[in-house]
């Protein structure tokens, strides 16, 4: 009797797995009758990176362009967006099939996953592999998502398949946590221990680089590519059609352009500059402007003269103006920036940045003479060879002399810059970032504790501290109560503006563009990853 009804599961598993084939070969035999294309022989989706070399394999010091891309490809998280919408808080399950928090707010149970096996043979994801992670994303030197965790007071696995989580304070948003962003990503703690390298900096092996996810890392090449092939023993519905995913590594706009145009990538991150847009639209290649939103400022270091004083400060803003840049990119994929929080982040409001929209040559020169330069000054900065932002500090270079400010900047490539900043080596620092959450923006750039250099360092580069700002933050990031949380987001927002320890440059949507022949398999409305990704429908066509 137990072979019979064994017999009959099988017999109805294999009735589902044909159907669900069946279906998808209907649903691609209409697609392929309707553009006239049938798949590739080879299916390998080859992603341009806007840098010229990896930076890191390790999730959790990982936020650089080359490298976001794979994470969500490589690692599982407890909890993931939906995707194609990485700003939604509808989260669905990943190794966590479910979660319920406490009555007092204050301790999260994750149930999770049985029978997930790590990539190249390291066995099964268990709890003591989330307890060591989440553990070594608040403790390790090399995490760039320390500050996000502070509130973490105790992780504890409670048997095999649950980890409990207990914070300080109540976090509404903690899910955000351990979702496949920030540092939610989970890593393997037995071939991180013995690999022994992730705190160190490492050329990868597939020691350094066991996840969970549909993808698995095999090859690195250093300044040309990484190379993932499809993970076969993947829980979750993995890629069927896709075989491997290589992001191949571009020092050059030029040659990246050409590789895109040639056929040689998929898919890249477009430069912010519609004239660009327009030229390789007109070769075929379509456009998607994709959120959340890049804010991009620029961020003055409060300890170097001259930028101490405010006045000078505001004289840059209105040096600048946020209007040429737009006419620069376009306005298809830009827009204004009216606070230090992006106008799409939940708790935005108008806090005053929209003075600066429009260039004042006169205003700017009132008031660096009233700071006592009226002869202007020199700024020596180190800037990154990437185009996304050296294309607009090219333009302010411009801007600023006519109000006596000679920037004197030497190109260093982005991996450089980035070092160069998080030691404060540069008087100021343009940025941009993109968050789920204005809790992600206030904490990271603007909290005291998040200043470079301090234990809880993050991108706070201006080395700037506001006691009321701090607590205001804190409210933010604790309170259930939502009416008290929106009134302390417009404060802090007011705030900031008032005391100017940065000023705007532009908010812009990410244009990914890709060759008509990737069809990405979902409609894409915000993503982190500055790159489309794979899902099961995903999927190459003769070209």
């Amino acid at each position: 009797m137990m072979k019979k009804k064994g017999s009959i599961k099988v017999f109805l598993g294999c009735v589902l797995i044909l159907s669900l084939l069946l279906m998808y070969l209907c649903s691609f035999s209409a697609f392929c009758e309707e553009t006239g294309k049938g798949l590739a022989a080879e299916q390998v989706v080859v992603l341009g990176l806007t840098t010229g070399d990896l930076g890191t394999v390790d999730p959790y010091a990982g936020v650089l362009v080359q490298d976001v891309f794979m994470f969500p490809h490589l690692y599982g998280s407890l909890v993931r967006h939906p995707i194609g919408e990485s700003a939604s808080l509808d989260f669905q399950p990943d190794l966590a099939t479910s979660w319920e928090v406490s009555d007092d707010k204050l301790t999260w149970t994750f149930h999770l996953r049985k029978g997930v096996k790590w990539h190249w043979g390291y066995g099964e994801f268990t709890s003591e592999d989330v307890v060591y992670s989440i553990n070594r994303v608040r403790d390790s030197n090399m995490s760039a998502y320390r500050v996000q965790y502070e509130n973490v007071k105790e992780i504890k696995a409670l048997d095999k398949y649950t980890v409990q989580i207990t914070t300080e304070k109540p976090e509404p948003f903690f899910l955000t946590k351990v979702a496949n962003y920030y540092g939610g990503f989970i890593v393997c703690k037995k071939s991180t221990e013995e690999a022994g390298a992730f705190d160190r900096g490492f050329t990868p092996s597939q020691k350094e680089a066991v996840g969970t996810g549909p993808f698995k890392f095999v090859e690195y090449k250093p300044k040309n590519q990484i190379i993932f092939v499809r993970n076969d023993e993947y829980w979750g519905e993995k890629p069927i059609i896709i075989e491997k995913l290589v992001g191949k590594y571009f020092a050059s706009d030029g040659a990246r352009e050409l590789a895109l145009l040639n056929g040689e990538i998929a898919s890249t991150v477009g430069q912010h500059d519609y004239k660009w847009l327009q030229h390789v639209m007109s070769k075929g290649i379509i456009l998607e402007c994709v959120g959340p939103i890049d804010l991009k400022a620029l961020y003055f270091n409060l300890k170097v003269k001259p930028f101490d004083d405010k006045r000078v400060r505001e004289a840059f803003a209105y040096a600048i103006g946020q209007e040429p840049i737009l006419q620069m990119q376009g306005k298809e994929i830009s827009g204004y920036c009216n606070s230090p929080v992006p106008t799409d982040c939940y708790g935005n409001i108008d806090a005053g940045w929209e003075k600066y929209i429009y260039p004042d040559p006169e205003k700017a020169k009132k008031l660096l003479t009233e700071a006592g330069y009226p002869d202007g000054f020199d700024v020596q900065l180190f800037m990154s060879t990437g185009w996304w932002y050296l294309d607009k500090m090219v333009v302010y270079q411009d801007m600023l002399k006519k109000v006596g400010i000679n920037l004197d900047m030497t190109l260093v490539d982005h991996t450089v810059y980035v070092s160069n900043i998080t030691q404060g080596l540069n008087p100021i620092v343009i940025w941009g970032s993109r968050y789920p959450l204005a809790t992600g923006w206030l904490s990271d750039m603007y909290h005291s504790e998040s200043m470079i250099g301090s234990p809880k360092a993050s991108q706070n580069y201006m080395y700037y501290s506001n006691p009321e700002v701090d607590e205001l933050i804190n409210i933010i990031e604790t309170t259930f109560d939502e009416e008290v949380r929106l009134k302390a987001l417009a404060k802090v927002q007011k705030i900031i503006v008032e005391d100017l320890p940065s000023i705007p440059s532009i908010e812009t949507y990410t244009p990914y563009v890709r060759n008509p022949w990737f069809i990405p398999g979902y409609t894409i409305k915000n993503n982190f990853l500055w790159s489309y990704e794979i899902n099961p429908e995903t999927k190459i066509l003769e070209h």
